[in-house]
């Protein structure tokens, strides 16, 4: 497969970097919630990490900036999982239109609408949405063009830094700014 190095630090650094701060984190707190047999925190950990998992995919689609409040929630329950576009262009950010950059029908949309509410969760239920959201993350993780390593481990976050030295000469080297680490934040 041949990439554009200028689409690879465009978009996919800050996807990737997009991925490892929000996606992981919050997929983290789904183990440690099935650990704890806390149901209803499992799934909201389930809900927090398909939100992510959504804005990392409209960082990958090219969206640049924070969300406006409350304008990926109205994204994703628009989201019909058809392929399409979501959200009707909604505007914020530097990068254009939210909903517009969320195309391919992600199954975020889907998969939130399909968790039970939290007060409700029992084992079952919660490791149902568990693997479901589990699953997603993996899709998203193949459709990045760069694959991080976990970034918090017990023996540190050096591997990523190291990675991330790489993608900013990279990026200097086509003419892009320095990654704004508070830009693609949810």
């Amino acid at each position: 497969m041949t990439m554009d190095a200028l689409l690879v630090a465009a978009r996919g650094a800050p996807a990737s970097w997009v991925f490892v701060n929000e996606v992981q984190s919050a997929a983290g707190d789904i183990d440690a919630a099935l650990s704890d047999e806390d149901w209803a925190t499992c799934v909201e950990a389930c809900r927090s990490t398909l939100r992510a998992a959504a804005y990392c995919r409209l960082v990958l689609a090219g969206y640049r900036g924070r969300c406006p409040e409350g304008a990926l929630d109205l994204c994703l329950a628009l989201a019909d999982g058809s392929g399409g576009a979501i959200g009707g262009g909604l505007t914020g950010g530097s990068g254009g239109a939210i909903g517009g950059g969320l195309t391919g029908g992600g199954p975020e949309g889907r998969l939130l609408r399909e968790l039970p509410p939290s007060w409700q969760a029992d084992r079952a239920g919660a490791e149902a949405a568990a693997a479901r959201v589990r699953a997603a993350v993996a899709d998203l993780e193949r459709e990045l063009p760069i694959k991080m390593p976990v970034i918090r481990t017990a023996e540190g976050f050096f591997p990523s830094v190291r990675i991330g030295a790489d993608l900013e000469r990279l990026r200097a080297q086509l003419g892009l700014p320095p990654i704004d680490w508070m830009t693609w934040v949810l």
